[in-house]
């Protein structure tokens, strides 16, 4: 089957083929690919961008972080008010089609900020990336309607696996990029990889099936009539808005512990040492990750409930808050946040799959578009209520997060769906 055929997975009960197995398993491994490259380049220029605000026209420290955060802070809210948006055209016209306009849209964004000469130019770029790009919601969905319902929490773990991995790679070889080429160029060389993504997406990965739409027709009979998608109308059951606050919970967590570490950090080892500590331990939080995805969710798939699967993480990431708390040491603190940072990752694959359960194959765009938008206020809430906890106290914080995952245990036991984690084998 080529890459402009139209695929669909087959019905659920339905015998699965080796061929259609074999099919499925390149599919997957396109998509997680696609997603590798562009987490991996995304994350070339993220780690220096203050150093090149100050490059380029920023006065001080304080005058780059303070741009950084008003980049950040206009592409969160243009990911939140775009997720959804682009969520329905994606169940209209094809995710494959979003997934491919997501990678050029982050080249182009990319590139603008490459070339650009003041800080507020680089804000810009990142505003249109927020409005234009989201690439990791787009892959997900795509691959929630181009596999079995047997097959995705396994498959969305390969393709969650792909971005941590980039994630993880990315700062390290951009760090290389910028010692040989300068900023600029390796910021030249983010914007490429994204477009080189797409381009395989197009050859590799079938388009994905689109449901009719469900229209009505308005107007005087005999005169002109207008058509209105009724997609959009139907509401969401119960179980994917639990789902979908679940996965603004873990966010917004996870983003509150890593902005409250650097601070912990130097609380504890002084001044002096906390930039080599932090970058060691982010590093290593950053491999912790991706064994989290690759490994430690694998194993739970099939043996757990997705249920049980994201109870018990949520309760280990709970468990390790208290050393970050009042561990009192580097060692116990790290030991913590690698454990954190482990099942943290391993929730997100059966995290994605019980949003996916939740809905239809025909609207899981739609759902993930609202996914990434509850994602975005993640990432403001999660900052803003460390640097709340920052003035009062950084342990007192951590301890409100373990509070924080322990009443998301309680909501996945109360109202997360039994099914089982995907059994098959990619």
């Amino acid at each position: 089957m080529t890459a402009n055929e139209e695929t669909a997975p087959p019905a659920a009960g339905t015998a699965i083929s080796p061929e259609d197995e074999a099919r499925y398993r390149r599919v997957i491994l396109a998509i997680a690919s696609g997603a590798f490259l562009a987490s991996f380049a995304m994350n070339f220029w993220w780690p220096f961008l203050p150093l090149f605000l100050q490059e380029i026209g920023a006065t001080s420290d304080a005058n780059a972080l303070f741009w950084v955060g008003v980049a950040t802070t206009v592409q969160g809210v243009a990911r939140l008010v775009s997720g959804p948006a682009w969520g329905v055209i994606s169940d209209r016209y094809g995710r494959k089609l979003m997934l491919v306009r997501a990678l050029y849209a982050a080249t182009l964004t990319t590139a603008i900020a490459a070339v650009a000469h003041a800080p507020w130019v680089v804000v810009v770029a990142l505003a249109m990336q927020g409005l234009f790009s989201g690439f990791i919601p787009a892959a997900i969905a795509l691959t929630s309607v181009s596999v079995p319902d047997a097959r995705l929490n396994r498959s969305l773990g390969v393709v969650t696996g792909g971005q941590y991995l980039g994630s993880t790679l990315g700062p390290a070889v951009g760090a290389l990029l910028a010692i040989g080429f300068g900023f600029r160029g390796a910021i030249v060389a983010s914007a490429v990889l994204p477009a080189l993504a797409a381009t395989w997406i197009i050859f590799a990965v079938p388009r994905d099936g689109v449901a009719p739409r469900v229209v009505r027709e308005v107007g005087p009979a005999g005169g002109r009539r207008l058509k209105i998608s009724m997609d959009w109308a139907r509401g969401f059951p119960r179980p994917f808005w639990a789902a979908v606050f679940l996965y603004f919970g873990l966010f917004a967590l996870n983003q509150f512990v890593r902005v409250a570490t650097p601070i912990a950090i130097e609380d504890i080892v002084g001044s002096g040492r906390a930039q080599a500590v932090s970058g060691i331990t982010f590093s290593l939080g950053g491999a912790a990750a991706v064994v989290g995805v690759a490994v430690v969710a694998r194993v739970m798939s099939g043996r757990m409930t997705l249920r049980q699967t994201i109870g018990a993480f949520t309760f280990v990431s709970a468990a390790a808050m208290p050393l970050l708390a009042l561990g009192g040491s580097a060692w116990l603190f790290g030991a913590g946040f690698l454990l954190f940072a482990l099942v943290n990752a391993a929730s997100m694959p059966a995290t994605n799959t019980l949003i996916a359960e939740a809905v239809r194959p025909e609207r899981r765009g739609t759902a993930f578009g609202l996914a990434s938008s509850a994602q975005a206020l993640a990432f403001m809430a999660g900052p803003m209520g460390a640097a709340g906890f920052a003035a009062v106290s950084v342990p007192g914080g951590f301890l409100f997060c373990a509070c924080g995952f322990l009443g998301l245990a309680v909501l996945v036991a109360a109202t997360g769906r039994g099914s089982k984690s995907a059994a098959g084998a990619l």
